[in-house]
C-alpha cells in the first residue's frame, strides 16, 4: 500500500483523543487550535482533550474551558514533572513543554491505544474524525513530510545520519501533527528512547523533532499533506514549481484540513517592525473570535510594552 493511501476504518467506540501541550504564553493559541477542531468535527463525534500543562494560569485555564462546549469535548489537565526533561536541548523558544509529547504514554490513561497530538500554532479546518479513522496499521506514528527538510539527508539536526545508520533518503516528518500508536510507544518506550537520543547527540539535534525522526526513521506512515499544511506551499507560483503532484498541490490550496503557522512572527504576536504575512493568517482570528478571547488583537502598544518588559528584564538580570 502506498504510504499516502492509508486505509480508513470506523471507530466510534472511543472519543477522538486529542493532546496539546502549552505553557501560559500559548494559552490563547491553544484555545484557538482546539476550538477550531471542535467547530469542524462532524456527526456528533466527541473529543477527549488532554492538555499537557506547562504552567497555564488558573485564569487562562478558565478562559480555555469557557471557550469549549462541554457537550462536544471533555478537558483533562495534566501537569508533567519538568525533572523528567532535564539536560535536554533548551532555548528561549524550546522549553520543557516542547518535549512533553514524548512521554504522552506516561500522562494518558492506559486504555487509549491511539492519540492525535497537535501543536498549538495550528488551525484545524477539516474534520478530525476523518484523520482519527485512518488505520494506523503497524506504524509507530502517522505524520506529514516536512515542507523544507524533505529527507534525513537535508536535516541540519541529523548530520550524523551515517553514524546512526539511517539512509539520507528516508523522509523527514514534521512533528506538529502526530497520530500516535500508543501501544507501540508504550511497549517499546519510544518517548524515553527519543529523550536519550537527544541527550546523547546534543551537538547535532536542535529539538525533539530531530530525535523523533532519528528513532522512528522508516517506522512511520505518511499522511496526505492536507493534515499539516506548512508555509512553503504558498511560496510556489504553481504546481510545476513545487515537488507535489498537481492534484495534491491544488487540494492543499483549496481544501486545507490543518494550517500550521511554523514561521515567525506568529499571527497573534508580531514585532514592532514585522507582522505575520501568512496568507491564512485571517483564519486564526476567525477562530479566535469564537473563544473567550474574542476581539483580542495584537496592537502596536502591546508590542511596545513587550519590548519594554524584555529590556527591563534583561537589565534586571545583569544587576
Amino acid at each position: 500500500m502506498n504510504r499516502m493511501e492509508l486505509m480508513s476504518v470506523k471507530s466510534d467506540i472511543q472519543p477522538i483523543v486529542l493532546v496539546c501541550a502549552a505553557d501560559n504564553n500559548y494559552a490563547m493559541p491553544l484555545a484557538v487550535t482546539v476550538s477550531s477542531a471542535v467547530a469542524n468535527v462532524k456527526n456528533n463525534r466527541k473529543i477527549a482533550l488532554f492538555v499537557l500543562d506547562g504552567g497555564i494560569s488558573e485564569f487562562n485555564k478558565r478562559k480555555i474551558t469557557k471557550s469549549l462546549n462541554p457537550a462536544q469535548i471533555s478537558v483533562s489537565w495534566v501537569k508533567p514533572d519538568n525533572a523528567l526533561f532535564e539536560n535536554l536541548v533548551l532555548t528561549r523558544h524550546l522549553t520543557p513543554t516542547c518535549y512533553y509529547r514524548l512521554l504522552i504514554t506516561e500522562f494518558l490513561p492506559k486504555e487509549f491505544d491511539k492519540a492525535i497530538y497537535l501543536d498549538t500554532d495550528m488551525v484545524v479546518t477539516g474534520d478530525l474524525a476523518e484523520l482519527w479513522d485512518i488505520d494506523i496499521e503497524e506504524n509507530y506514528v502517522l505524520a506529514v513530510q516536512d515542507d523544507v527538510e524533505l529527507n534525513i539527508g537535508m536535516s541540519e539536526g541529523l548530520r550524523n545520519y551515517k553514524e546512526i545508520g539511517i539512509s539520507p533518503d528516508e523522509k523527514y516528518f514534521n512533528s506538529g501533527l502526530l497520530v500516535i500508536n500508543m501501544k507501540k510507544w508504550r511497549d517499546e518506550n519510544i518517548g524515553k528512547k527519543v529523550i536519550e537520543y537527544v541527550k546523547q547527540n546534543r551537538e547535532y539535534v536542535r529539538n525533539d523533532q530531530d530525535g523523533l525522526n532519528a528513532v522512528l526513521a522508516g517506522k512511520w506512515g505518511e499522511l496526505h499533506p492536507k493534515w499539516n499544511i506548512m508555509p512553503k506551499i504558498y511560496d510556489y507560483q504553481s504546481s510545476q514549481d513545487s515537488p507535489l503532484a498537481p492534484e495534491v498541490y491544488n487540494e492543499l490550496l483549496e481544501n486545507p484540513c490543518i494550517i500550521h503557522y511554523t514561521n515567525s512572527p506568529k499571527p497573534w504576536y508580531a514585532g514592532l517592525k514585522e507582522e505575520c504575512k501568512h496568507p491564512k493568517k485571517h483564519l486564526f482570528f476567525e477562530y479566535l473570535d469564537i473563544t473567550a478571547w474574542s476581539g483580542w488583537r495584537d496592537t502596536y502598544w502591546r508590542r511596545l510594552w513587550r519590548k519594554f518588559m524584555k529590556i527591563t528584564s534583561l537589565t534586571t538580570a545583569k544587576l
